[in-house]
């Protein structure tokens, strides 16, 4: 830990956060004061020997005091960490989860190879940049978002990372694509909230995150079922549908993904155990959906967590490094 100055500043802002309720109240602290100081000036301990400005002692008195009213640290900060890249986010669009991570892994496992990618509901664009700097190709990768607030963020991190495949459409779900545009691989993290689940969230999500972004009918399986609709026209005759759903969802989802005549549907959990992702191929495949391992990614797939340093939890509000235990799952994706 740093000592002089930058140790009773965190100490201070530790502090203010405790009395604001906030949990992680240390470890926050931290994660503010490095945030304005710069990690590189942090980690090289130049700020044992070099005194904190004013101009930055007065930052982490403000971002403390906007944390310790509830806003969520992300917002705060102004990024999050996710599948080893920095997104920025704010006030608009919804924090991505790390369980989304977990979606990013299995859709790199489910491309074939060939032919263009769509990402639903891209928020941020986490996934859709993530598969478009990862994938094999690469590809190129189209995203739709029905807001104009969650595509402005999108837009900064797929210039800010180089994401020069990725084309960002507004729009509601396939309603901006021309057909018959086909696609190897649909993805979507969408609104799967039900109205009683949102109810029960933690304040800081009801009170800051788009709740456009969460809510999805009395099931919360209204958006799911639009995708499912409407994916048929737009997979290529080898291609996988695959989305992000709630714990509670499974059963559900495989069913009406088998009545609208997918093949090899499937339900995979999260590293929790919990139902989170729903995977189904356009009738007429050839190739078998590979086995998945127990973690419920693809066999031969590689882990490519993000290194990140912080984490919002949906349940519970609970921030986390990556790496630390994750025990909450992740609410919804895209703002629609």
């Amino acid at each position: 830990m740093k000592d002089g100055q930058i140790a009773g500043l965190v100490k201070a802002t530790a502090e203010r956060l405790r009395h604001g309720g906030v949990t992680n109240a240390r470890r926050e602290a931290e994660w503010i004061v490095q945030e304005v100081i710069g990690r590189d000036r942090w980690l090289s301990g130049v700020c044992r020997r070099t005194p904190l400005s004013a101009d930055e002692t007065a930052r982490v008195t403000e971002l403390a005091r906007e944390r310790a009213g509830g806003r969520p640290l992300q917002y705060v900060l102004g990024t999050v960490e996710f599948h080893g890249r920095t997104f920025s986010v704010g006030p608009g669009v919804l924090i991505p989860r790390p369980e989304t991570e977990q979606l990013v892994e299995l859709a790199l496992g489910l491309y074939p190879g060939h032919g263009e990618v769509c990402d639903l509901c891209t928020g941020s664009g986490v996934i859709a940049i993530s598969l478009a700097l990862t994938l094999p190709g690469p590809p190129h990768v189209l995203a739709t978002d029905i807001s104009e607030p969650a595509l402005a963020y999108a837009r900064r991190n797929a210039a800010a990372l180089g994401a020069a495949n990725l084309t960002l459409v507004q729009g509601d779900l396939f309603g901006p694509l021309p057909a018959p545009r086909r696609f190897s691989l649909i993805t979507a993290n969408p609104p799967y909230v039900s109205a009683g689940e949102y109810d029960a969230l933690p304040c800081e999500v009801r009170n800051h995150e788009p709740a456009t972004a969460l809510l999805a009918g009395s099931e919360g399986l209204d958006i799911i079922r639009r995708i499912a609709d409407g994916a048929p026209r737009f997979l290529s005759p080898d291609g996988w549908l695959l989305l992000e759903i709630g714990e509670t969802q499974g059963a559900a989802v495989r069913e009406l993904l088998d009545a609208r005549g997918y093949a090899e549907v499937a339900v995979r959990p999260d590293y929790a155990g919990r139902d989170r992702f729903a995977l189904a191929r356009s009738r007429g495949a050839l190739r078998r959906l590979p086995h998945g391992a127990a973690d419920g990614r693809p066999a031969g797939s590689r882990l490519r967590c993000g290194g990140g340093k912080r984490w919002m939890e949906a349940a519970g509000g609970v921030v986390r490094p990556v790496g630390e235990a994750r025990g909450a799952a992740g609410a919804g994706g895209g703002a629609f």
